[in-house]
């Protein structure tokens, strides 16, 4: 018998180098998060159609902000669309779109494809994760929350006669604007990667955030009417206890809002708001707790 010819292997040099430049660390893996997390929610460096819903919203929410003041400059103070005080809660609708849309593009994905495991083996822990993630929407979400209100702002001195004397008159409305646009950014994005941070889906996170919203919203219509329960009515709608958080930090009532009726104090909002967002908290902590590094 002959003998079995060798193995023959051969060792080809394909341009591997080690890579010799700065290493970021913790802090530089949270910055891209954030940043990766920016351009998810609104479709950078992705096709047309995902772009839609985030920009659209966003110019949605701008524009009765440009109106008010187009009008403001043809026809003085006789006509006042919109307050700072009422302006979220006029908006209030496109909040929970944009929430429900991006939010599942920010944390479905990589629990479903099993990718978390890569984001924590060095430099980032769960929390690192998280908190890049919840900065990334609470960013994202001021565009609506805040920009708005500060175009209202700004066109508002503008149109002013005495541009100096204006700055003086509306600077007092500064810290609510700031305040309100801050607590309802931080509070939604909270709610909302929660929501979506239990489902397979971006179609059932989506859904899931919708509903709570939605439902809640009806519930508290029907609660608030004359045969219901107005003591309990803003508590079903998130957006409602925000307006009663807005209203107990910095003045001010929307007639609309259910928290109107309620005869209850303003600090019982406040504590809602904070139970929100605590439970918010701890079911994110819970739910990347069980996934293993």
């Amino acid at each position: 018998m002959t003998a079995s010819p060798e193995a023959v292997g051969t060792i080809y040099d394909i341009g591997y180098r080690h890579y010799d430049g700065p290493r970021l660390g913790r802090r530089g893996a949270v910055v891209a998060v954030v940043g990766a997390g920016l351009r998810a929610i609104f479709g950078l460096g992705r096709s047309g159609r995902s772009k839609v819903i985030p920009w659209g919203t966003l110019i949605l929410a701008v524009m009765p902000a440009i109106v008010a003041v187009a009008i403001r400059v043809l026809a003085g103070d006789l006509i006042e669309l919109y307050s700072y005080d009422t302006y979220l809660w006029e908006i209030g609708a496109l909040l929970p779109i944009f929430v429900a849309a991006q939010a599942p593009e920010l944390v479905v994905n990589d629990i479903r494809h099993r990718v978390l495991p890569l984001y924590f083996s060095r430099p980032m822990s769960r929390f690192d994760y998280v908190g890049a993630k919840l900065g990334a929407l609470s960013l994202a979400l001021l565009s609506l929350t805040l920009l708005p209100v500060l175009v209202l702002f700004i066109g508002r001195v503008l149109a002013a006669e005495d541009v100096i004397g204006a700055v003086g008159d509306e600077a007092g409305a500064l810290p609510a604007i700031l305040g309100s646009g801050a607590i309802h950014a931080v509070v939604l994005a909270s709610l909302g990667l929660a929501i979506c941070s239990l489902a397979a889906r971006r179609a059932y996170a989506a859904g899931a955030v919708l509903a709570v919203f939605l439902i809640g919203g009806v519930v508290s219509e029907v609660f608030s009417g004359p045969a219901g329960f107005v003591d309990i009515a803003p508590f079903l709608n998130p957006l409602s206890i925000l307006d009663g958080t807005r209203q107990w930090l910095f003045g001010g009532s929307v007639a609309e809002s259910p928290v109107r009726v309620a005869d209850l104090p303003l600090v019982f909002y406040g504590l809602a708001t904070f139970v929100l967002s605590l439970g918010s908290w701890a079911v994110l902590a819970l739910r990347y707790r069980r996934i293993s590094a």
